[in-house]
């Protein structure tokens, strides 16, 4: 399958010797600056085109896949932020992820439009895109997150955390999401949980950093079109391995958010299919395609995050 070689920015201590357990993004004390108490690192990377490939990843083994779904909503309304069109998308990604998934309850809870070169109108929740390798949620976090869509009486046997990213308008030309398979994660060496110094209204207060491993398989789709859309897992309850990574860091890791208790459901889930590994989270990026173009529109994204539960 052709490939694409990039600079992918991972995430190391300030020195070879300096602290993992206590890594913080501050986004409060130097605002609007954005402080690391950990460094960058770029690391040429080869990145997989699945796009011609026979290779058809799947959201339980490699944490990702793509699914051919044109959209019915004016692209250009959620482009602008519009509540209406954001309102009748989510309807419409809440039955793609039904399908997907067999999910018996969706609850969206973060809209992100991402753009990157040309003319457009300013939203609230519209950033450039993410040129650092992370995960969205750590076990921790992505607890408390769910503990605040369920509640007494309503138990559930698993849930997972989602994010749907889609382009709007034209096909992505360049800055495209890459996602590295999970299987070529090592749970307990490459992660390191990050606490995130942010406005109030950010309820989700740790997430992933990842270190550089070169077992890690990453895979872009060139040319994404806005009829297609990657959905890929920030965590899922039913994962063996990110549940046992989960335990460790609860037995010693750095406090986590408020609410972050646990919650109803088996200390370790099974599969779907019963016991086994199910894929549990995606380290994700985007990534400069140095073959691609340099000017103009190069992209604009939308992804929705969302929490589904399984009763």
């Amino acid at each position: 399958m052709p490939t694409v070689s990039g600079l992918l920015n991972y995430s190391a201590p300030l020195t070879p010797e300096g602290r993992t357990d206590d890594w913080c993004v501050d986004a409060l004390s130097r605002a609007p600056e954005v402080v690391l108490n950990f460094r960058m690192v770029p690391v040429e990377t080869v990145v997989t085109d699945l796009r011609d490939g026979t290779v058809r990843p799947a959201l339980d083994e490699t944490g990702f896949e793509k699914a051919d779904a044109p959209t019915r909503v004016d692209q250009r309304a959620l482009a602008e932020g519009a509540e209406p069109a954001l309102a009748r998308y989510r309807r419409e990604t809440a039955e793609l992820l039904t399908a997907l998934t067999g999910a018996d309850d969706v609850r969206f809870f973060d809209a992100t439009v991402r753009r990157k070169g040309g003319d457009g109108p300013a939203v609230p929740f519209q950033q450039s895109p993410h040129l650092r390798v992370h995960v969205d949620q750590t076990p921790r976090s992505a607890r408390a997150r769910a503990a605040l869509h369920t509640g007494p009486g309503r138990p559930f046997r698993r849930f997972q955390i989602v994010n749907v990213w889609r382009p709007l308008l034209a096909p992505v030309r360049n800055y495209p999401l890459a996602v590295c398979d999970y299987r070529s994660v090592d749970l307990a060496a490459d992660l390191v949980a990050t606490r995130l110094e942010f406005p109030a209204w950010l309820k989700d207060r740790e997430t992933y950093s990842v270190r550089h491993n070169p077992r890690h398989r990453w895979h872009y789709w060139s040319a994404l079109t806005p009829d297609e859309a990657i959905v890929f897992k920030c965590h899922d309850s039913a994962s063996r391995g990110l549940a046992a990574v989960g335990d460790d860091a609860e037995r010693g890791g750095p406090g986590g958010p408020e609410g972050s208790g646990s919650l109803e459901g088996p200390a370790r889930p099974e599969g779907p299919d019963g016991p086994g590994e199910v894929a549990g989270l995606v380290p994700h990026t985007a990534f400069l395609d140095p073959e691609g173009p340099a000017d103009g529109p190069l992209r604009t994204s939308l992804e929705l995050r969302a929490v589904l539960f399984h009763h």
